[in-house]
């Protein structure tokens, strides 16, 4: 492959390359056309410019690469790291709290089920469950529309690049995916509604709405829910905290296989506990 020594490049701007697969990377990973895109880079960085990530665990491809993350500024990554790996670290570089605090805000918001790590203007959708490994990616904030087509394929179709947009399709994808779009959405939307109201209410930020043309934006995915105005970050952080302190004195009591450790951890954390005063 060749190696590129420019940070932006952009996707392959022919129609006849418009369409992405994991089975059309395989075919097409070498083509002449396709080369002049491609970057190894096993240190890659998901990020706002990310659009798409395809696992290749199982099977690595060319045998050594693990997942392929098409980004519309550097081009086709070719990596040995998998997706499970560059979204993990993802989470622990970028989000606030973390995974917790994302499946906290989700049982606090009644959406059941894990399939997207999301910031409020950046949603990146895992196409099963990221509790299942290694899975494909598509990144929502870059996308327009999506459709589910025969044989359990899904399609998301990209802003416009290159004078004309991407469509990229996974395989074997659940007959739910519709409705875990549309939930994932939500999510991202709900946490942009909290994110913005602490910063406005409580710190005195002014934060400029923005509406763009990508699904993130679109009021119709975000359906019918129960008022947000109950809802805090301190809150939400509160509560995570504390359940936080109980699953350690549940691992303490295990690991010394003490239960009366229990008890004992919960006084020593509700005496340790300072309240919020300025005495």
């Amino acid at each position: 492959m060749i190696s590129k020594e420019s940070d932006v490049w952009n996707l392959p701007a022919n129609k006849k390359y418009r369409i992405w697969s994991q089975k059309l990377l395989q075919e097409r990973i070498e083509d002449k056309e396709v080369v002049k895109y491609v970057v190894n880079d096993d240190c890659y960085c998901v990020n706002p410019a990310t659009m798409a990530l395809y696992q290749f665990q199982k099977q690595p491809l060319l045998g050594k690469y693990k997942s392929v993350i098409f980004d519309c500024q550097q081009g086709i990554i070719l990596s040995c790291r998998s997706t499970k790996a560059h979204l993990t670290s993802f989470s622990q570089r970028c989000l606030f709290a973390g995974l917790e605090f994302q499946r906290e805000f989700a049982r606090h918001i009644n959406l059941a089920g894990h399939n997207v790590i999301a910031t409020g203007r950046l949603a990146y959708f895992s196409l099963r469950s990221y509790n299942t490994g290694n899975i494909d990616w598509v990144a929502l904030h870059n996308m327009v529309g999506f459709k589910t087509l025969r044989n359990n394929v899904t399609a998301f179709e990209t802003l416009k690049h290159n004078q004309f947009s991407y469509i990229f399709t996974y395989d074997d994808c659940s007959r739910h995916i519709p409705h875990k779009v549309s939930d994932s959405l939500f999510f991202n939307h709900a946490l942009y509604l909290l994110s913005t109201s602490h910063l406005e209410q409580n710190l005195g930020w002014q934060v400029k709405s923005f509406q763009g043309k990508s699904l993130i934006d679109q009021t119709s995915y975000f359906h019918p829910h129960q008022s947000l105005k109950e809802l805090s970050l301190k809150t939400v952080m509160s509560e995570l905290l504390a359940k936080k302190h109980i699953r350690y004195g549940n691992y303490l009591a295990d690991y010394y296989e003490l239960p009366q450790l229990l008890d004992a951890h919960h006084i020593a954390y509700a005496n340790s506990t300072r309240p919020d005063t300025l005495f």
